[in-house]
């Protein structure tokens, strides 16, 4: 006689603590993860001009200690740097509101122009445009009616654009107190942290702070120079090709070339836009466009890559990704901070014990 719980089906073991821990902790990290996104995209006005102090920070810190050298004290060196960055920035766009205004003042004519060339070049839309005036007219019946119209008037291109600059005035302003005191007082939290750390690990955060600080102010200025120069020859390409504003056209290209992807491509499109509108014969316009392309080729495969070497290690997956994902945190500002955020990650990554695998994961 066999004994009824041999018999019996095995039952499953229920799992153990652990795994139910892990899924737990990986639950809830997830949930922070999101946290942390949502609240920097809904607080990006509180968050942004911090990270853009940050960046400012480090990229000014060389000229800060070069003062610092020289007897200035540590409150008076920052404000001479930044009063410095001010007045070169103030007298820049000076030059450039000159012709930009005028393009903001011209842009419905400019477009209106624009429209009839490229009816010129394609003669098939010109036909669709005569096709459906007729179909208006015949549609057309009877006086109109004498019911009143409600017109919602719009702003204009240059109220507009008004607008935002005095919200990027004010924006700016803020980013440059903060840059202030982060010149000024910040690395006294740095020197505080054997006070309320032990000393052996307060010493290694120490360590990292410093290389990781020395490596992205290095990447930073690295990149400037590069997009300074980059825009300059752009500026030279635009002038000896006849085209309009060209000191103007090479700012634009210079704060573009920080964007990657997308602002080769907002540039090359506003190349051919002012060449067509600007140029005698439509067809000139493909010679700027072929020399920037050209430019911005050798810029992007060669020149910065030997130039940066070993500071911009990324995978080009990963800097798409942190393009698409800070565009949709901070739009434009977003975008152009996506690959310095995505560098200062990797590098304390690879300076951080047990962060290893996360700095080999993104780079090349």
């Amino acid at each position: 006689m066999t004994d009824p719980r041999e018999s019996a089906p095995p039952t499953l073991a229920p799992p153990s603590r652990k795994k139910t821990a892990e899924l737990r902790s990986l639950s809830v990290t997830g949930l922070f993860i999101l946290a942390v996104f949502y609240t920097l995209h809904l607080a990006r006005d509180l968050f942004l001009p911090i990270v853009l102090a940050l960046f400012l920070t480090l990229l000014l810190q060389p000229p800060v200690r070069w003062l610092r050298r020289l007897r200035l004290s540590a409150h008076v060196a920052p404000a001479v740097v930044l009063l410095a960055l001010v007045g070169g920035v103030v007298v820049g766009g000076y030059q450039l509101w000159v012709p930009a205004s005028e393009w903001i003042a011209r842009a419905p004519q400019d477009l209106a122009q624009l429209e009839g060339k490229v009816r010129k070049l394609l003669r098939s839309v010109e036909r669709v445009s005569k096709t459906a005036e007729r179909v208006d007219q015949i549609t057309e019946v009877g006086p109109t009616s004498d019911a009143p119209k409600v017109e919602i008037q719009e702003a204009t291109l240059s109220e507009t654009v008004l607008g935002g600059a005095w919200h990027g005035l004010a924006a700016g302003v803020i980013v440059l107190v903060l840059c202030y005191f982060f010149l000024s007082t910040g690395s006294a939290f740095v020197r505080k942290l054997p006070r309320v750390l032990p000393r052996p690990r307060a010493e290694r955060i120490i360590t990292i702070v410093a290389e990781a600080e020395d490596q992205i102010s290095k990447y930073l200025i690295s990149v400037t120079l590069i997009n300074l120069t980059f825009g300059v020859i752009t500026a030279a390409i635009m002038f000896l090709t006849g085209m309009p504003t060209p000191v103007l056209l090479g700012a634009v290209a210079m704060v573009l070339n920080f964007i990657p992807y997308l602002g080769p491509i907002t540039m090359l499109t506003l190349v051919a836009l002012v060449g067509l509108i600007s140029l005698p014969k439509p067809e000139l316009v493909l010679t700027p466009m072929a020399l920037y392309l050209v430019l911005h080729a050798l810029e992007s495969n060669f020149v910065t890559p030997h130039l940066l070497g070993r500071r911009l290690p990324l995978n080009p997956l990963v800097i798409f990704l942190s393009f698409l994902f800070w565009w949709w945190i901070w739009g434009v500002p977003g975008a152009i901070l996506a690959v310095p955020i995505m560098v200062t990650f990797k590098i304390i990554a690879d300076h951080t014990p047990g962060m290893e695998g996360v700095g080999e994961f993104l780079g090349r």
